[in-house]
């Protein structure tokens, strides 16, 4: 496809009965809405998604069909591309993904329309971290560093050092943990790229 990448922000609320979309909620400037996250108990209905170009986080009104930005990323570093999130099943903690910044932040979520940052985890340059889980107990957070690469057939190539780090979780911050080492540059045979992740 000939032209430079395209990158939109925009939010779907689709009936899931009727299997029709709802409403469409556009995040002008946000330039690549990748993830959303409803929040678990809100009365409100409310959401939060990053925007990946414009460094920051929006709360989403999925009934009144509106935007909020409520948090700045340039604040953490300008320009980190915040992709994927997690939250707590009791809707109180956040942790978001800058993949080029190679940095992991926390907040508080307590109060949706203020969302507190708590704590960020710098993985380092070039580290590109992507995808993150939860533990069962949710005092683990788990990441893979990789976006994406098409190599020389594609237009992205946003790469990662190919590692899976595992953070400690506390009410007030995270850490790493420093004994957890999974490199898949030298794991296996040849090579690997990290992304998506599942834990029993």
């Amino acid at each position: 496809m000939p032209g430079n990448l395209d990158l939109r922000g925009s939010i779907r609320v689709w009936s899931l009965s009727a299997r029709k979309i709802k409403k469409t909620i556009q995040v002008p400037g946000a330039g690549g809405t990748i993830d959303v996250k409803l929040i678990p108990g809100d009365f409100h209905a409310r959401a939060y998604t990053a925007g990946m170009l414009d460094d920051k986080l929006y709360l989403i009104d999925t009934r009144a069909g509106r935007a909020t930005p409520v948090f700045d990323f340039a604040t953490i570093a300008k320009g980190g591309w915040p992709q994927l999130m997690r939250m707590t099943r009791d809707g109180t903690r956040l942790f978001i993904t800058m993949n080029v910044a190679g940095r992991v932040a926390m907040f508080d979520t307590s109060d949706p329309e203020h969302p507190a940052l708590l704590s960020v985890l710098d993985l380092g340059g070039d580290s590109g971290p992507h995808y993150l889980a939860l533990t069962k107990d949710e005092r683990r957070l788990v990441v893979s560093d990789y976006f994406l690469n098409e190599d020389s057939f594609g237009k992205v190539h946003q790469e990662g050092d190919h590692k899976i780090h595992v953070a400690n979780v506390t009410r007030h911050a995270l850490s790493l943990d420093t004994r957890f080492d999974l490199d898949f540059d030298v794991a296996f045979q040849r090579p690997a790229r990290p992304h998506g992740m599942a834990m029993k």
